[in-house]
């Protein structure tokens, strides 16, 4: 049996102490990596730019992010008087902005859609809170449903009521998969952009 050098030994323990570095502080490392590319992904929806859109014959006003394609869908007939529909570059997020003239309140209209057979069918998870934005009242709703190949997606979907009778929804839906909570900063962003006359 041969004697094993000194040199050897070093990079053996070299080795060793490694490994169980890396295994001790490997969750640590990953998060880092994590908070700086959730960090960066931030950084990016703050500086993008806006494009500005007008509706209802300037009455409704709104932004989204320049580079998302949108683009007027037609309901003539119904209680839908605008539809904006709108797609990220990346194909991720996906939604629209509306306009609904109703003759029901939009407590009554939450309250009618939570009953409807349809519309409270396989959610994994519900929730709604009253929310106040740019004087006008209204709820925010989060949820996950699978669409019907499945998939599961989730959707943060605002409707907010304005005294002229008209109510305003703005619905951003993602592949639970695809989801960050930092997507909310540019949700939000572009609801507060809401300008009712």
């Amino acid at each position: 049996m041969g004697v094993i050098s000194k040199k050897k030994v070093f990079y053996l323990a070299l080795i060793a102490f490694t490994i169980m570095v890396t295994i001790n502080y490997s969750d640590k490392i990953l998060m880092t990596a994590e908070v700086f590319k959730r960090n960066v992904e931030i950084e990016k929806i703050e500086k993008q730019g806006y494009k500005s859109y007008s509706a209802l014959d300037g009455a409704f006003r709104f932004s989204l992010p320049s580079g998302w394609n949108a683009w007027e869908q037609d309901f003539s007939g119904g209680e839908v008087v605008y539809h904006l529909y709108f797609i990220s570059p990346n194909k991720r997020i996906h939604g629209f902005i509306q306009a609904w003239k109703m003759e029901k309140s939009l407590k009554e209209f939450i309250e009618d859609s939570e009953k409807s057979p349809v519309d409270s069918e396989g959610y994994e998870s519900y929730s709604k809170q009253e929310v106040i934005i740019n004087e006008m009242k209204g709820f925010l709703v989060q949820y996950e449903r699978p669409n019907n190949k499945g998939v599961l997606y989730k959707s943060y979907d605002c409707l907010l009521e304005n005294d002229d009778g008209i109510i305003y929804r703005a619905c951003f839906s993602m592949q639970k998969k695809h989801w960050k909570n930092y997507n909310t900063i540019i949700f939000n962003k572009i609801i507060k952009s809401f300008k009712v006359k």
